[in-house]
């Protein structure tokens, strides 16, 4: 009886422990930028080579703090397992949870007595712009940019994101290289075609040159790299979101 007991009491005191470390908000860094708070925010979403600290929240993030955001970035991987070979797994096993927790993240970033919660932003690089997509289409934030963002995949992704795109979407600036060999245009275009028809607050640019993953030197040997491509790709993105400011 002792025994039946004491495995009772174990397995309630692991369930709340789960419990507790699933209400966790997911795992995510914060940095702000010099003057007066409080301070208007970016959700920068990584690619599918992973949350990498130092890439987004200095190489790339520098550009959104000298304008004077605040930025949060979010590993959206570690918690479900996810790797750059079972990337196919965001769009799909986990779509709905990483769904959910960037909403809740979201919420944290509102309740930062340092943000303007009014003013939430998200810019998405390959396949963080499927999830900046997915902030726009469902209003959580302001305004959203895609960069080289992910809008098919083999294996498919059942119509997102653009099925995320309703008529009343926040807006969503698209930036895609006409020269991308990892989301070619020929594959990504139907897909942004089907949300620029859905909503009129979607925009969309596309350049002629540089590939995906443009700020990166190192991505299939810098084949992509461009950085004018790049700082006018961030200054774009800028502006959008300086447009949209309440």
């Amino acid at each position: 009886m002792y025994y039946l007991q004491l495995i009772r009491l174990i397995t309630i005191i692991f369930f709340l422990l789960t419990i507790k470390v699933v209400a966790e908000p997911i795992y995510h860094e914060t940095k702000y930028p010099l003057g007066s708070e409080p301070f208007p925010a970016v959700i920068l979403l990584h690619s599918s080579g992973g949350f990498k600290s130092n890439y987004l929240m200095n190489y790339i993030g520098n550009d959104y703090l000298n304008a004077g955001f605040a930025i949060y970035s979010p590993d959206f991987f570690k918690r479900h397992g996810i790797t750059p070979k079972t990337r196919g797994k965001t769009w799909t096993t986990f779509r709905k949870p990483i769904e959910n927790e960037l909403t809740e993240l979201v919420e944290v970033i509102k309740r930062d007595p340092k943000i303007d919660k009014k003013n939430i932003f998200a810019v998405g690089f390959s396949n963080g712009g499927y999830w900046a997509t997915y902030l726009a289409g469902s209003k959580q934030v302001n305004a959203a940019s895609s960069h080289y963002g992910v809008w098919n995949f083999t294996g498919g992704l059942n119509g997102y994101p653009a099925k995320y795109i309703k008529k009343d979407c926040n807006s969503l600036l698209v930036l895609h290289p006409k020269k991308d060999t990892t989301q070619p245009l020929k594959r990504v275009r139907p897909q942004i075609n089907k949300a620029l028809k859905k909503c009129a607050a979607v925009k969309v640019h596309y350049y002629d040159n540089g590939g995906h993953a443009w700020e990166s030197k190192k991505y299939k040997g810098g084949a992509g790299y461009n950085k004018k491509i790049w700082k006018d790709a961030a200054k774009r993105t800028i502006n959008f979101f300086n447009q949209n400011k309440k």
